[in-house]
């Protein structure tokens, strides 16, 4: 009877006992969860702050710029050579490539006839010498007949009438003397002519240099002016460079600029910048020259690319920091964290002005008294405390724990 009466009173209190079951589960429960948040806490708060190195920035008005600007090496002189006058080509003495000093005869023409024309007009020259000196000789007799003529005349033995003759007979030869130098001049003229066409038979190079292109071979024939051979002066070069018409008022003629020619730097002075702006580049054509006698191991191509590295100051308010110290943020903007006077962490927005290889000229939120992290903003947040060091401490710091590991 009496087992039968407590399963009577159990079954009329079980919920009561299942009810106080569920409150002891939800109280242990929350006093675990309690516990673990406290524990979480006392672990926060007994981390040691992170070290973040940190530099001060200077505030400037303006930063250098390094710029290149693409230019073209060329020969300082060179012409297409042909002869004056048409013909037969003889011989040609030079080939592609070929080294020639100036002076040196380069091709020459067939020039027989040429010649014989000289040796006519020498004869002829020397004709009208031999008439000269006749005549000159006619001249002195009648110079003589007309003195002794005058004698008589005086005397009263020689009538007027012979007299005049004699005058109009000396007038007469004088007169030839004239005729006959001026027929020497004439004949010397000639000869000239025709030994100036004899040289224009042949191409002379007019500079020293190389030979850059062989328009045609022997026996073809040429019209006048045609070209037969173009020569390059390599002794002297000029770079030659577009410019925007801002940055080439920057220029000094006679100052050295850098150039790069071929994988290496050298030093040209400016020469000239010309006035006239190129329609199609819209630059100025500044021009440098390449003394090529003093560096004769190396060989320049003409038409090689080549590059001109300029400095140029821009006028600008802003800050340089390292590519290190930026984070990516919203509408194409930067920022960098700094450390303000309680230790926290804030970020500053900025614009990037101008970047280099391992820096950025930056505008924005900033001033000098700001502590900018140089390095590990990957590792912080907004708000987070830390601890500033130098950036120069900081990494002597780092040296030596590598040291002593």
């Amino acid at each position: 009877m009496h087992a039968l009466e407590i399963r009577r009173h159990l079954g009329r209190k079980w919920w009561r006992y299942a009810l106080l079951l569920g409150w002891v589960v939800v109280l242990q429960f929350l006093a675990l969860a309690c516990a673990t948040r406290v524990h979480a806490d006392q672990s926060t708060n007994a981390a040691p702050a992170m070290t973040v190195p940190f530099f001060q920035i200077k505030a400037q008005n303006s930063f250098s710029s390094a710029r290149r600007y693409a230019g073209t090496l060329v020969a300082a002189r060179a012409a297409d050579l042909g002869f004056k006058r048409g013909g037969e080509v003889e011989a040609i003495h030079v080939d592609l490539g070929d080294a020639v000093v100036a002076g040196d005869v380069l091709a020459r023409l067939d020039d027989r006839m040429l010649r014989a024309e000289e040796q006519r007009a020498a004869a002829d020259l020397v004709l009208a010498r031999a008439n000269l000196v006749a005549t000159q000789a006619d001249a002195q007799l009648a110079a003589n007949t007309e003195r002794r003529t005058r004698s008589l005349r005086e005397k009263g033995h020689v009538s007027k009438q012979s007299y005049d003759e004699t005058q109009l007979s000396l007038r007469a030869q004088l007169a030839q003397v004239d005729v006959a130098k001026a027929n020497v001049r004439r004949a010397g003229a000639t000869l000239e002519a025709a030994r100036v066409a004899l040289a224009e038979a042949q191409i002379v190079a007019p500079f020293s240099g190389r030979i850059q292109a062989r328009y045609v071979d022997e026996g073809s024939q040429l019209a006048s002016g045609r070209p037969l051979l173009k020569l390059v002066e390599d002794s002297e070069m000029e770079v030659h460079v577009g410019l925007p018409a801002a940055t080439a008022q920057n220029l000094s003629i006679g100052q050295s600029y850098a150039v790069m020619i071929q994988d290496r730097i050298q030093y040209l002075p400016l020469r000239t910048v010309l006035p006239e702006v190129d329609p199609a580049t819209r630059t100025v054509k500044a021009v440098f020259q390449l003394d090529t006698s003093k560096s004769r191991a190396v060989a320049y191509a003409v038409g090689s690319v080549v590059e001109l590295e300029y400095d140029e100051l821009v006028s600008s308010d802003g800050f340089w920091v390292p590519l290190t110290a930026l984070t990516a943020a919203d509408r194409g903007l930067w920022s960098v964290f700094v450390v303000n006077d309680d230790n926290l962490i804030e970020r500053r927005l900025l614009e990037v002005i101008h970047t280099e290889a391992e820096r950025v000229f930056v505008r924005g939120t900033l001033s000098e008294a700001d502590r900018v992290v140089q390095t590990g903003v990957q590792r912080i947040v907004p708000g987070q405390s830390v601890i500033p060091v130098p950036a120069m401490q900081a990494g002597l710091a780092s040296n030596k724990a590598r040291g002593e590991g």
